[in-house]
C-alpha cells in the first residue's frame, strides 16, 4: 500500500499490488476453510500489518480475538 500511496499513477504498481492482495484475500479463505469470510479476514490481516509497528502484540491478540469471535459466530 506504500508503493500505492508513493506512485498512484504507475498502473504496473497498482496491478501488481491488487493482485497480490486479491491473492492474500484468497489464501486466507483457503487457509481458514471459510471462503465466505476470506474478506473478513483479509481486513484483520491488513489491520495487524498496519498497526503492528504502533501496538505490538497487542495488536495480533486482539486481532485474534476478533477472529475467533467472527468464526464463531458466523456459521
Amino acid at each position: 500500500m506504500n508503493t500505492i500511496a508513493a506512485f498512484p499513477g504507475n498502473p504496473f504498481i497498482c496491478k501488481s499490488v491488487k493482485e497480490h492482495k486479491q491473492n492474500v484475500r484468497h489464501f486466507l479463505g483457503q487457509q481458514s476453510q471459510r471462503e465466505d469470510l476470506a474478506t473478513a479476514i483479509f481486513l484483520l490481516h491488513e489491520g495487524v500489518s498496519s498497526a503492528w509497528p504502533v501496538l505490538g502484540k497487542n495488536a495480533i491478540t486482539s486481532a485474534e480475538k476478533a477472529l475467533l469471535t467472527l468464526l464463531k459466530e458466523d456459521k
